[in-house]
């Protein structure tokens, strides 16, 4: 892999890693990552760019230009990052996204894939690079219920490394999103509309923020595909949820995106209002599975 990246930046001088926009821990940890195995590389490194930012700070928001090359982190899809003027590689662990030149590995969280890559070089993770790599693996794997043998293994190292127990970590992160969850979740099952299809039960609903722990909730109670939907600036984004259903084949045939085949994003471009969302719904899931019927 490690040979892989040299070659995709052969005469390069100055990069700017990018993750997609509103960077949860993940992508800004992989980001980081990747920054310390691109100067190990000797290539300068400029930002670290999360557009319209993160909640846990430690980017720029602005993409520079002055740059030979965008190394975008945690990205599927470019609608998933402002418009750039240069050439693009990635690294992710999405297996469905963009055809866009780089290292993709079936990875529970992009931060393993950037973890990979840090071994090879011989990069010492810093403390605080591996306590934002043990959030961002927790949270991309569903509280580590996506998480693998692999997985668990660079975890402990990580652990091993800042000294701390796991809930030291993960533990302020989750005290200080409980409440928002909860109420991001009482609200979506208000919302909820379910059908019967030859699939099995489909359900539906929308929410503004976390989209992905109503899917996984509707997931955990039965629902075989569960599609949960909000507005964002760059228009509608669908969060897709599934066990045995290859869901990222469905949210690529709608719109920009891609993701994993139990999990997966797609974006929607279409104005519409929030009251119109539960119709736009019904759109989807009319366009995805025609012998869906209602449930009431």
């Amino acid at each position: 892999m490690l040979e892989e990246l040299k070659g995709l930046l052969r005469g390069v001088a100055r990069v700017a890693v990018i993750t997609h926009r509103r960077a949860d821990a993940d992508a800004l940890a992989c980001a980081k990552i990747l920054e310390l195995v691109i100067k190990r590389l000797g290539v300068n490194v400029a930002a670290v760019v999360c557009p319209e930012g993160s909640p846990l700070g430690g980017c720029v928001e602005e993409v520079p230009k002055d740059v030979d090359l965008y190394v975008l982190a945690d990205v599927a899809s470019v609608s998933q990052i402002p418009p750039v003027c240069g050439r693009c590689v990635k690294i992710d662990h999405h297996v469905i996204g963009d055809e866009i030149p780089g290292i993709v590995v079936n990875r529970p969280s992009c931060t393993e894939v950037a973890l990979m890559l840090a071994e090879e070089a011989g990069i010492d993770i810093p403390p605080d690079v591996a306590k934002l790599a043990v959030l961002g693996i927790y949270t991309d794997t569903g509280r580590l219920r996506r998480a693998d043998g692999e997985t668990f293994k660079r975890l402990a190292v990580l652990l091993n490394k800042i000294g701390s127990a796991l809930g030291d970590v993960v533990g302020p992160e989750e005290r200080g999103r409980e409440i928002h969850v909860t109420m991001a979740l009482l609200k979506g099952m208000k919302r909820l509309e379910v059908y019967k299809s030859s699939v099995g039960i489909i359900c539906t609903s929308f929410v503004g923020v976390h989209e992905a722990d109503l899917a996984n909730l509707l997931q955990s109670v039965g629902c075989r595909v569960a599609i949960v939907a909000s507005l964002k600036k760059d228009g509608v984004h669908l969060v897709f949820r599934s066990r045995d259903l290859n869901v990222a084949m469905l949210a690529a045939s709608l719109g920009a995106g891609g993701g994993h085949r139990e999990a997966a994003v797609t974006i929607i471009k279409e104005r519409v209002s929030k009251s119109q969302l539960p119709s736009l719904l019904r759109k989807v899931v009319k366009t995805l599975f025609p012998d869906a019927r209602p449930l009431v």
